[in-house]
């Protein structure tokens, strides 16, 4: 089953309504998703339903937080929302977008020095604010290169958080990280920096070899994260599908079948392997109308119609996958409905009784199966299967038919005994 589905709902916060709801929620279901990113003001809910709903049909939604870094919203400002967002089950949170670009920052902040770690203390004010309701903060995706090169920017911060001993990066932490093609094959980069040299920043690779900016950037932070703090991180994919979301470009090459055959692990040469560690795969995006420039990276149209023909065929075989879990321990159910007796052992009897030694002979038998047993052939054919110890013809082709008839599955053992024939005088 692939738990890891998930997608990107849209990118403004004008489709939180019922009638919303209606269309995509049932989308979700029928491609049996499990996450979905939701961005999220910070001085209004989302509304409960939308948020009630999403759970409740086991569907985990992902709260960002999508403000600057350094903007005047204060921590405290959420605390109504997070408490409600926790009662309503939400588990993940995330704070900022991309924060080693210059977009993620106000004005000339970009500039003024000492960014990685005014960016952690503003960072772990909010973490810390959505932990108290166990609300889990997943790291914000960085930019692959950006105007702060990423492996640069993701190293400094580590190093920082080692140095100042910060508890909030243990075993639980998890990380968005770009799933982004940029035009590369799906296995460009596979491997990290233990299979590739150490690019410089901005700088080409050398022919032959390979960076981190491709799909495959997750090993590369993940190989990072375990270097330097000695943790398996828990990761996030971000905008799977895309050639550069940047763009609102999708990757022509890479079709939703595609898609989740990775997240599936199913096996193959020409697509990467995803490490255990992958949690989720968030597909960008769900749905935008055709005419939006944003239109070119959705999956679906505004009424909720596939753009890619790939995703009907993968909903249909959901639906068949689905339909034969649910007949075979339905069957099951109705074979013991149908059938008094699961098990008939059919003993022989004659007109001068029964075969010397019968018990003897069957008590294998009886105790590796453990039959019903009776000597009445209309007992046996309310049976589901029925053994036939056939004696010395005690049981004629008219007899076995007449099970087989009765809906029986008929297993015959035919036996011959020589027998003393005693003689009584009168």
């Amino acid at each position: 089953m692939n738990t890891r589905l998930g997608f990107h709902y849209f990118e403004d916060q004008d489709h939180y309504q019922a009638k919303d709801l209606d269309v995509w929620l049932q989308e979700l279901i029928s491609l049996n998703a499990n996450w979905l990113v939701l961005k999220a003001s910070t001085n209004q809910a989302i509304p409960e339903e939308f948020i009630t709903k999403l759970v409740d049909s086991g569907i985990q939604p992902v709260i960002h937080f999508d403000f600057p870094v350094n903007s005047e919203v204060r921590p405290e400002e959420l605390r109504v929302l997070l408490t409600a967002y926790a009662k309503w089950g939400v588990k993940y949170v995330i704070f900022f977008n991309r924060p080693n670009t210059k977009a993620a920052w106000i004005g000339d902040t970009w500039s003024q020095g000492d960014i990685i770690s005014r960016f952690l203390n503003r960072y772990l004010s909010f973490t810390r604010l959505a932990e108290q309701f166990e609300l889990t903060p997943i790291f914000p995706p960085l930019a692959p290169g950006g105007e702060y090169w990423d492996i640069s920017f993701l190293k400094s911060l580590l190093n920082l958080v080692k140095q100042r001993h910060v508890r909030d990066f243990d075993d639980q932490f998890v990380l968005a990280v770009s799933a982004q093609s940029f035009g590369h094959t799906l296995t460009y980069g596979h491997g990290g920096p233990g299979k590739w040299k150490m690019t410089l920043p901005y700088s080409k690779p050398e022919l032959g070899e390979e960076d981190h900016i491709g799909f495959n950037t997750w090993s590369w932070y993940s190989n990072l994260v375990q270097q330097i703090l000695g943790i398996r991180p828990q990761m996030v994919l971000f905008w799977m599908g895309t050639s550069n979301v940047s763009k609102e470009e999708l990757d022509s090459r890479l079709s939703f079948e595609t898609l989740t055959k990775i997240m599936e692990d199913e096996p193959s040469e020409s697509l990467p392997v995803l490490s255990e560690d992958v949690l989720a795969c968030m597909c960008a995006q769900l749905g935008a109308k055709s005419d939006e420039t944003i239109g070119k990276t959705a999956w679906f149209d505004t009424q909720g119609r596939p753009n890619d023909p790939t995703i009907a065929t993968y909903q249909k075989q959901l639906q068949k996958t689905h339909k034969q879990s649910l007949e075979i321990p339905l069957a099951t159910k109705l074979a013991d409905w149908l059938y008094a007796i699961d098990h008939y052992l059919l003993l022989p009897s004659f007109e001068w009784g029964i075969p010397e030694n019968l018990f003897d002979q069957i008590r294998s038998f009886v105790r590796t199966y453990r039959p019903t047993m009776g000597f009445s052939i209309n007992e046996a054919s309310n049976a589901r299967k029925v053994t036939v110890w056939n004696e010395d013809g005690a049981f004629s082709e008219d007899d076995i038919q007449f099970l087989r008839e009765s809906g029986c599955i008929v297993e015959e053992l035919i036996l011959h005994t020589l027998r003393m024939t005693v003689e009584q005088d009168f």
